[in-house]
């Protein structure tokens, strides 16, 4: 019987880290300079993230481009979406030696097309999270 009860404690214990992990599992992280190609599984109006990949894929169903540019200019992400509906996201800009977070609004992503989501300078990393199609 504490067995049973140590185990089902030490469950309750972890399932808050199960859930972090999980949603860290759905977010594609991009950094000046990187081109990311990812890939999803589709149920309904909702992706999964299968995998990313910084090389060239031509199978990808999103492509994230985040070109580097000079310290104090903005910058802009360019989203590309080869899904057949509007892609919806949400971004996050992060400061890893400040260790701070900001969301971001952006635009859905026409089906097939291309948008660019103007950015402000000094960006370290960027994370795209919350995916799901328009239907």
């Amino acid at each position: 019987m504490k067995r049973l009860l140590f185990t089902l404690l030490a469950a309750a214990a972890f399932s808050p880290l199960v859930l972090v992990a999980a949603e860290r599992a759905n977010t594609v992280l991009i950094h000046p300079g990187e081109t990311v190609y990812a890939k999803f599984t589709q149920q309904g109006k909702k992706l999964t993230l299968v995998s990313t990949s910084r090389e060239k894929d031509d199978t990808a169903q999103v492509i994230f481009t985040l070109p580097k540019t000079e310290a104090n200019a903005p910058s802009s992400l360019q989203v590309e979406n080869k899904f057949a509906k509007d892609l919806v996201y949400k971004l996050e800009i992060r400061s890893l030696s400040l260790k701070r977070t900001s969301p971001l609004p952006v635009v859905s992503v026409v089906a097939g097309k291309l948008a660019r989501e103007k950015l402000p300078p000094f960006i370290e990393e960027l994370a795209a999270y919350a995916f799901k199609l328009e239907l």
